[in-house]
């Protein structure tokens, strides 16, 4: 069985990977000409623990509390389309106590053995950068410490099977000394992991290389069409038959899927990251700087600081501007440690739905062709569950967990076939 993945992010590899263990023969078209893409500017986290929607009930209100405090870690660019407006009204339809409840529970069930998995990526000898230090949720408020309990309670009562510790802020200061003297106490979950995206990147390409698998890169795809009884990738390099296609492609699936009819409102919320060495006390553990939303991974040679989460971004240049207020944040919190560089800054489109949930499985209307994105901020902790299911799936016909939640026909059909193949040749 021949199968092309398109995507080239830490998903489609983890696709790829499973799909040629399983006997396929593969080949991954990437649009970029660097490998990783969005991937390479997480935080680097497979953190379970955090795996709540981002509709939340009552977040307008918190969102525009922050916003006018000149804190809000969520920015709409300068493009705002009719797209975003439906994809915002929709989100807002689902930030309410039920829907929130049953997705963190969905979630929760796919990535149950997330930090199990990449042990085993590693045990199946995929070389990466690993650090099991579990995760720490730090508050510098009364309320910000409510609401990290709450996180994790609520992680609790959905389902997540992992361990975690309520501290103070003398005990959470003991376990971590990098943190400020005025941070009032948080969570430290112990079974989270972080990982380096770079690593995990170039470890997975050396992987489907000594498998023969091949990624090409600086191939645009364009869309999916019939080719007989099998399909073709129309690409920027010319068409690429399979018998099944998987597109993993981030926050172009939707793009790529619309030829076939199908409704994919993704949004690319846009975030970035800045890693470099530094001077003072640098934290050990991967920490969650709960009232900034602040991500602090640190790896050998360096700490990460990444944050944002821009809809509508106008590109995918780096602002400085948001990067510097993302470690001005940070700095409340890690104040006896100063970068000594300017470090790499990245940018990167993290797909979102408006209801949170990744959109993994068969693409309706189409037999053959099937789906994974949407992850959000979860890309790098559900990554080897989604592939996993998605291989055994395309293999057997059966996944091994339930992934009715995350059906790629839910959002329903577009319109019609004269409108979909007028944007379909737009597209191209």
């Amino acid at each position: 069985m021949r199968i092309v993945v398109v995507g080239g992010g830490v998903l489609g590899l983890c696709c790829a990977l499973e799909l040629s263990e399983a006997g396929a023969d593969v080949v991954v078209l990437d649009r970029d000409a660097e490998p990783g893409g969005a991937s390479m500017a997480n935080a680097g986290w497979v953190v379970p623990v955090l795996s709540a929607p981002l509709a939340v009930p009552g977040i307008v209100a918190s969102v525009a509390k922050q916003a006018l405090r000149g804190r809000s870690p969520v920015a709409v660019g300068p493009r705002v389309t009719p797209d975003l407006l439906g994809w915002g009204a929709k989100f807002l339809r689902n930030a309410n106590p039920k829907t929130h409840r049953d997705g963190l529970r969905a979630l929760l069930a796919l990535g149950a053995r997330s930090t199990q998995q990449f042990g085993e990526l590693a045990g199946r000898g995929v070389e990466f950068e690993m650090h099991r230090r579990g995760l720490v949720i730090a508050a510098r408020t009364a309320a910000g410490l409510h609401e990290a309990f709450e996180l994790a309670e609520a992680a609790e009562r959905a389902g997540y099977a992992g361990a975690y510790d309520i501290h103070s802020g003398g005990s959470l200061r003991r376990l971590e000394p990098a943190l400020a003297d005025d941070v009032a106490g948080g969570v430290h979950a112990r079974d989270e992991i972080h990982v380096r995206p770079e690593s995990v990147v170039a470890g997975l390409h050396a992987a489907l290389e000594s498998r023969g698998v091949e990624v090409r890169r600086r191939v645009r795809v364009l869309g999916v069409e019939r080719d007989g009884s099998r399909w073709s990738a129309v690409t920027s390099a010319g068409p690429e038959r399979a018998d099944r296609v998987v597109v993993a492609a981030g926050a172009w699936t939707g793009e790529i899927l619309r030829g076939l009819g199908v409704a994919v409102p993704l949004q690319p919320g846009k975030g970035y990251s800045v890693t470099a060495t530094g001077t003072g006390p640098a934290p050990r553990h991967a920490m969650k700087l709960l009232e900034a939303n602040v991500a602090c991974t640190p790896f050998a040679g360096g700490l990460r600081i990444s944050g944002m989460f821009e809809l509508a971004p106008g590109s995918a240049a780096v602002r400085e501007r948001a990067l510097r207020k993302v470690r001005r944040e940070a700095r409340k919190y890690l104040p006896g440690w100063r970068p000594a560089e300017p470090g790499t800054m990245l940018a990167g489109f993290r797909p979102s739905t408006p209801d949170s949930l990744p959109i993994i499985g068969p693409v309706p209307g189409a037999d053959g062709v099937f789906a994974a994105s949407g992850h959000g901020m979860l890309g790098l902790t559900l990554a080897p569950a989604t592939a996993q299911a998605l291989a055994t799936l395309i293999t057997t016909g059966s996944a091994p967990v339930d992934l009715a939640p995350f059906e790629v026909g839910r959002f329903g059909r577009r319109t019609g076939a004269a409108q979909v193949a007028a944007r379909f040749e737009q597209g191209n």
